[in-house]
């Protein structure tokens, strides 16, 4: 332990404890984070499957429950005249069509005092007036509908569910009821064939709070109360939800979806179970964290082979004290800052500006001149470095965050502005320059620094390839033009002798200068890239007489909106 502290003293021992660290506690941050992504994901993704299944769910039961209204109205049509009382008698046997099956396995057709006279299933008299369907049936206003609790089938195979209708006589009155029987695990066939985890529910369920149909992965089962349980109070309290609980029947945490039935008294749901929410996200955590503690013992062990090799080096020291001093005072961390090639190119304007400034106040106060002459000579030289402070910070933020910071500018204003920047700075003290702008004036969607540094940048360029003319020939013009509905055009064209033909092919890539020996070829490159950030474009061509570079940005979106 003692070694240990005493290798701990050394800077870079403890910059390696710490990067090794903070390499563990990054990549158990980002394991923790995945995780917490996965189970977000994977519970997005079930809520997802369980929507769209409850949603088709619903649309199937639907059309059963439509299938077996429709056989109620054909038998009404059909035995509804012939329902007449004529006291207890056995009931006459009838045969359904075939295109209701295999859904519909049943049907009865009762008289008003609740006999039955009709039905498909060999049986003596029957009587169904105390039954809680007839009764609602015949206490309910108009042709109404009802469906029964799960019954025992007659062949005791399952159960089933009646879906009853009222039947009226002309006058209105209430003349019996039209039933036909649904196998309950008909209602719950809803994706026949395919694969059911174990512990995917399905499930039916009445108003009344009892269970029609229940399928829990390939088990079916019905008539279980509901009442008072967790289900039923959240349909009550949204009947098209979705919550996390335990099922009442199971006790398994799931996550539900239910959604009630317009114009019958029943909701359907679906329940995914929690462990199959999670068991892919679980699976992935494991192995995360298999993987994340293999690289902590991974690190761990490298850090004390780093402490064995730096023990057994300073043993080996002790035997050389001489060159254990040297050693001790050699180990120094040096850095080298680069100078971005794009910061040099354009702080060579206002810090050269602000030499010429200071030189001049050197000058008047070694001389004759007065202190205010020599403090506005200053005065001008702090306005050029916080230019060029102000140059770095926007070149900064543009590098950093890979936009501009656009605001609605006068296009006029800000190329007169970078006219005469180039100006003051003496970039161009012999060419003339001249200005056509747009009539009514016009404003653009721009970053006004970085638009006047592509503007001086190209004056600069145009400058320097009409050095060797004579001074009448040299002239700049600049023009502002609509370029279409979206985009304003602007054009800066000299009298030089153009681009050379051996680098006008890549004119636009960095370090390809256009001036002999003394460029550094990064100029039009960055103009580009800021172009490009204003969302415009930037062109280059050689004209009968001298260079035009045109590039375009965004008009007011406020004046595009309003036209």
């Amino acid at each position: 332990m003692k070694i240990f502290w005493t290798i701990l003293r050394q800077p870079a021992a403890r910059i390696v404890v710490a990067a090794a660290i903070l390499f563990v506690v990054i990549a158990w941050i980002a394991v923790i984070w995945q995780i917490q992504e996965d189970r977000a994901v994977a519970i997005q993704s079930a809520s997802r499957e369980n929507r769209n299944r409850v949603v088709a769910f619903e649309q199937y039961v639907r059309r059963t429950l439509e299938l077996a209204d429709l056989a109620t109205e054909y038998l009404g049509e059909h035995y509804g005249s012939l329902v007449a009382p004529v006291g207890s008698a056995a009931p006459k046997l009838i045969t359904l069509p075939r295109y209701f099956g295999p859904i519909i396995t049943g049907a009865e057709i009762a008289d008003r005092d609740g006999n039955i006279r009709f039905t498909t299933k060999q049986r003596g008299p029957v009587n169904v007036k105390d039954k809680r369907v007839f009764r609602e049936l015949e206490s309910a206003p108009g042709v109404a509908r009802a469906v029964s609790d799960p019954n025992e089938a007659l062949d005791s195979k399952g159960a089933v569910v009646l879906v009853a209708r009222s039947w009226r006589d002309a006058h209105g009155a209430f003349a019996g009821a039209v039933a036909v029987d649904v196998p309950t695990d008909r209602f719950v066939d809803f994706n026949a064939g395919l694969r059911y985890r174990p512990e995917d529910l399905i499930s039916i369920i009445s108003l009344r709070g009892i269970t029609l149909a229940r399928r829990e992965g390939d088990v079916v089962s019905w008539g279980q109360n509901l009442n008072d349980t967790l289900v039923m109070q959240h349909q009550k309290a949204a009947p098209n939800g979705e919550y996390w609980g335990p099922s009442a029947i199971d006790g398994k945490r799931r996550l539900f979806s239910h959604q009630r039935l317009a114009n019958y008294p029943i909701f359907v749901t679906s329940g995914i179970g929690e462990s199959d929410i999670f068991a892919p996200a679980r699976q992935r955590a494991r192995w995360f964290l298999i993987l994340v503690s293999a690289l902590t013992l991974v690190v761990g062990a490298l850090l004390a082979l780093y402490f064995r090799h730096v023990s057994n080096q300073q043993q080996a020291q002790r035997r050389f004290d001489v060159i254990r001093d040297e050693f001790a005072h050699s180990a120094r961390v040096s850095s080298l800052s680069e100078m971005a090639g794009g910061l040099a190119h354009e702080l060579n304007q206002p810090l050269a500006a602000a030499s010429n400034f200071l030189s001049v106040g050197e000058i008047l106060l070694k001389g004759d001149g007065s202190r205010e002459a020599a403090a506005a000579q200053i005065g001008q030289a702090r306005g050029q470095i916080a230019r060029a402070g102000d140059i770095i910070r926007r070149i900064r933020d543009y590098l950093a965050k890979g936009s501009a910071e656009m605001r609605i500018e006068p296009i006029d204003d800000v190329i007169n502005d970078a006219i005469e920047l180039a100006r003051g700075a003496k970039v161009a003290p012999s060419a003339r320059i001249t200005y056509s702008g747009i009539q009514p004036p016009i404003r653009a969607l721009i970053d006004r620094i970085q638009i006047q540094q592509v503007l001086v940048n190209l004056i600069r360029n145009a400058e320097e390839a009409m050095a060797h003319l004579p001074l009448e020939q040299r002239a700049i013009r600049i023009t502002s033009t609509i370029a279409s509905d979206e985009f304003l055009k602007i054009i800066v064209e000299d009298t030089g002798p153009g681009f050379p033909e051996a680098v006008f092919a890549q004119i636009n890539m960095p370090f390809i200068s256009t001036k002999a020996g003394h460029g550094l070829g990064i100029g039009l490159s960055i103009c580009r890239s800021i172009i490009e950030a204003h969302g415009g474009v930037l062109q280059a061509e050689n004209l009968a007489r001298g260079a035009m570079v045109c590039f375009t940005v965004q008009r007011d979106p406020t004046v595009r909106a309003a036209a």
